[in-house]
């Protein structure tokens, strides 16, 4: 979702009758703002962004990875398969086989499977397989070759298919990574924890906004492309930036991630057929626009595809043994009816959905015939109802769609569930309640009657108290204010960044919040919050003390630490993609350059006859995408050279009208 509704809408949301009583209020929901409205801000933003990547020494990109640039990646375990990824940035290949291993141990030394993949522009030179035949509960090693060219090595770990298998599971849970505006320290703390079994990412992975509109205290660095992305080849590209985040890499090569996405991965408050963020006047077709995500989504995450007619299904259920049922869902895309405002009286339609009818009546079996110790629901917005005195309300979760909530847990308590946790991300706060669809009869002792609970991420990077200006308290007293109104939420954190742990055996369940800075590179964080809730005991307790680590972890996969596959110097250029080639008209040209230094980008024909300059000055270190007309070329081959003091890399383009 945004912060428009993860700060403003939540400190109004549990204290507007406190605020009611004063006057003068500037309370701002900056993604409104952000929208579309200006680009005022983005020549700062690049400024500050850019000179940041070299005071930090943070490269857009890394010569020595070529060209498994974007790194690895695994996700989706079972108890006898993994998804194994990796993207390969071809030179002018138009396909190429890469061949990928798998093996027990770092050094890549006992390889058990071994295969080859061919991939080409149609998918975005993604590769991406399902490992099979594997052991339950086991550490793996693979990587990735082609050309004489090696990837990293990357590590996973598939689920265990009992409870003798693995009795202490640990999760890092996280969402809401808006690269503008900070850095992924939350992903690199992830990646240091060696004992986790998996990342649960809740969403808003990637964010579909431009650079327009931003002011400094919303940005640290600059977005690319620029602009707000519609089309296929914008989404690749958005996509191919954030897997050359360092962090993000690190996160993916130690753990397995099981994803689902949320709005932003499309556009800012997306329903089934539409989003806020959307306009068919300007920006074409929503269907088409849609599906341009959904296909680079699946191209380039770790998720395993549906069976079926729409293989873009995110909702999927993974077993960790006896202990664990995780249910992943989509309350975004699949089926959910557009958002209404909570005075309307649409909202008490006792047939209006979130999930869509399929959904619910998968949802519904899953719950029902759910035999592990917890059934854990992966979802994207808060489940639990908040109270707003009647004051204000959010449309955009599950209070919007009342009638649907109390079905399913209706189906929760009629199928004698009595370890329900629903995990949560998009509102870029921290929270941790009991779950309840009614302020009536709650007991704050005892939590009665509440069916489950609730375990709220903050943000890894998307802001929060950033949008915050001119309250009447300081956000320490306002927090405390919204507590109180709200006796069933143990915990909220509305100003900080991070993730949090969960830390199951058969006895409790916990989740301990880790925050820190996002502002700069940073390698530390602080233990916040830490709550529990006992077997069969739908309640949460706090904790001083953070849940303890798993003895003996596996070894981590080797940290990337030197140029290994190149000899400097080079042209300090890596193209990471043309998009669409062919090219009918409009092109997109995607780089990256690791130092400022002159550069020029130029086309020739194949007989070396130069027809344009593209650019042609300084160009700071970054990651860029540029726009070229080749709609005054005939249809042929064409070389795109890029041009630098040190050397050159030239790129084959095709037109085709």
């Amino acid at each position: 979702m945004k912060t428009n509704f993860s700060i403003f809408s939540f400190v109004l949301l549990f204290s507007l009758p406190l605020f009611a009583q004063h006057e003068g209020i500037n309370i701002q929901p900056w993604e409104k703002v952000f929208h579309k409205d200006n680009n005022s801000g983005s020549a700062y933003l690049q400024s500050l962004s850019r000179d940041n990547a070299e005071v930090y020494g943070v490269l857009p990109f890394d010569e020595g990875l070529k060209p498994f640039y974007h790194g690895i990646a695994s996700g989706d375990p079972l108890s006898d398969r993994v998804i194994i990824w990796t993207r390969y940035t071809p030179d002018n290949e138009a396909g190429v086989n890469v061949t990928w291993q798998m093996a027990t141990d770092p050094e890549m030394n006992n390889v058990i499977q071994t295969g080859d993949f061919f991939t080409n522009e149609g998918r975005d030179f993604t590769v991406k397989v399902d490992v099979v035949n594997l052991a339950p509960n086991t550490t793996y090693y693979y990587n990735f070759s082609a050309n004489g060219y090696t990837s990293i090595t990357g590590r996973t770990r598939t689920a265990p298919a009992s409870t003798s298998d693995q009795s202490h599971l640990r999760f890092a849970v996280g969402s809401c990574s808006h690269y503008a505006h900070g850095y992924f320290n939350a992903y690199s703390r992830i990646a240091d924890r060696s004992d986790l079994s998996a990342v649960i990412h809740l969403g808003d992975y990637i964010y579909e906004y431009g650079n327009e509109g931003f002011t400094s205290l919303d940005s640290v660095r600059a977005i690319e492309p620029e602009y707000e992305i519609i089309t296929l080849a914008d989404y690749r590209t958005r996509h191919s930036l954030y897997k050359l985040d360092r962090d993000l890499r690190r996160a993916h090569q130690q753990h397995p991630f099981i994803t689902v996405w949320d709005d932003h991965e499309v556009a800012n408050d997306a329903w089934q057929n539409g989003a806020q963020n959307h306009d068919d006047a300007t920006e074409g077709s929503y269907a088409d626009r849609k599906a341009a995500a959904q296909q680079a989504y699946f191209e380039w995450m770790p998720i395993r595809e549906a069976e079926g007619n729409n293989p873009y299904l995110v909702r999927r259920t993974i077993h960790y043994g006896d202990l664990v049922d995780l249910i992943m869902i989509d309350t975004r895309h699949e089926g959910r009816e557009q958002q209404a405002p909570l005075t309307d009286p649409i909202v008490s339609d006792p047939n209006r959905t979130i999930l869509g009818a399929a959904q619910y009546e998968w949802l519904s079996n899953e719950l029902i015939n759910s035999t592990a110790k917890w059934t854990v629901l992966g979802n994207q917005i808060v489940f639990s109802t908040i109270n707003t005195l009647n004051l204000l309300g959010n449309d955009d979760m599950w209070d919007g769609y009342p009638a649907e909530r109390l079905k399913v847990v209706d189906v929760v308590t009629n199928s004698d569930i009595r370890n329900f946790v629903v995990l949560t991300g998009d509102i870029h706060v921290g929270i941790g309640t009991d779950v309840i669809t009614s302020m009536d009869g709650y007991d704050p002792a005892t939590g009665a009657p509440a069916v489950g609970v609730e375990f709220v991420t903050p943000s890894i990077s998307s802001a929060n108290d950033e949008a915050l200006t001119g309250l009447p308290l300081p956000i320490d007293q306002v927090t405390n204010v919204a507590l109180g109104l709200n006796l069933h939420a143990k915990y909220l954190n509305l100003k900080d960044h991070g993730y949090y742990v969960l830390d199951v055996t058969e006895d409790r369940i916990q989740a301990d919040w880790f925050v820190g800075p996002k502002t700069a590179p940073a390698t530390t964080e602080t233990f916040d919050k830490g709550l529990y809730a006992d077997d069969q005991v739908a309640h949460l307790l706090p904790t001083t003390t953070p849940s303890t680590a798993i003895n003996n972890p596996p070894s981590p996969a080797p940290e990337y630490t030197a140029i290994g596959n190149v000899t400097p110097p080079t042209a300090g250029v890596a193209v990471l993609g043309v998009y669409p080639n062919p090219v009918m008209n409009i092109g997109v040209l995607h780089y990256a350059i690791d130092k400022t230094q002159d550069l020029s980008i130029t086309i020739f024909d194949e007989t070396g006859k130069q027809l344009q300059t593209l650019f042609n000055a300084k160009q700071q270190v970054g990651i860029y995408s540029l726009k070229f007309n080749a709609s005054q070329l005939p249809n042929g081959a064409y070389i795109c050279q890029f041009k630098t003091a040190t050397g050159t890399v030239s790129k084959k383009i095709v037109v085709m009208k």
